[in-house]
């Protein structure tokens, strides 16, 4: 059983190129506006989270938009938590989720920091006690 290979232009366009940046990110948007499953959408967040700058913020839209589609909560929070740890500064950051804010209201996300902490539960095992 020979495998298929997914192909796409997306490993032709360089990014850190000025030209293909525009084809960069309308091929990205596009790319989150049409997948189906969990493996497109993950396959598109490790592509984009992989260049060395913090995603364009209509891309991280488009990205929570399909997270929510898919019905991935959890992806659309990490999303979140992947733009955090790519910006330079808090205020960056925060800059993110004011543009976005209308977004993530109306697709009822949050940021980690509003989920709040949670404590580990473990169950005591016999095993344990020895």
């Amino acid at each position: 059983m020979q495998q298929t290979r997914l192909s796409s232009s997306h490993n032709k366009l360089v990014p850190s190129n000025s030209k293909d940046y525009d084809a960069y990110v309308t091929e990205w948007t596009t790319h989150f506006q049409n997948c189906q499953d969990d493996f497109e959408l993950e396959r598109g967040l490790n592509h984009v989270f992989a260049q060395d700058w913090a995603p364009q913020v209509e891309l991280v839209g488009e990205a929570l938009k399909a997270s929510r589609r898919l019905d991935s909560f959890a992806t659309a929070v990490r999303i979140l938590e992947g733009v955090e740890q790519k910006v330079h500064k808090k205020e960056q950051y925060d800059q993110y989720l004011n543009v976005l804010s209308p977004i993530l209201t109306e697709l009822g996300i949050v940021d980690k920091h509003t989920l709040g902490d949670f404590q580990v539960v473990r169950q005591k095992v016999w095993w344990a006690d020895a």
